[in-house]
């Protein structure tokens, strides 16, 4: 089969973001004095658009104000070590450029906000 378009996930596909993605979590957690979660049940929301990973790691929380603190807990502190951006896998950009001059079209897919990709 001939493909025009390669799509590729981004967190823990072509970046090594998870750390970050868990210290956010943790982080927004801390902030809104909500339980942390472990590492691996973070990990596994790692995908998911925020609204929906907020819901799955905290289903207790029917509170719209509190998860709205969480989720910009969250946001603002993942953003702030994006100022460092999170690096890619190594051979990722190498593969991008070699699918581009191939003559495929690339796109990402990802449940980031676009301002969080």
């Amino acid at each position: 089969t001939d493909y025009a378009l390669l799509v590729f996930d981004w967190d823990g596909t072509l970046v090594d973001s998870i750390a970050r993605i868990v210290d956010s979590m943790k982080a927004a957690a801390r902030e809104t004095a909500l339980p942390e979660r472990d590492d691996t049940r973070i990990k596994g929301i790692i995908g998911l658009g925020l609204p929906e990973a907020i819901a799955s790691l905290y289903p207790e929380v029917g509170d719209p104000a509190l998860v709205e603190r969480f989720r910009c807990a969250y946001s603002e502190h993942y953003l702030a070590q994006e100022a460092q951006p999170s690096r890619l896998f190594p051979g990722v950009a190498e593969a991008m450029v070699h699918f581009r001059e191939a003559g495929f079209r690339l796109a990402v897919a990802t449940g980031k906000s676009r301002r969080g990709l």
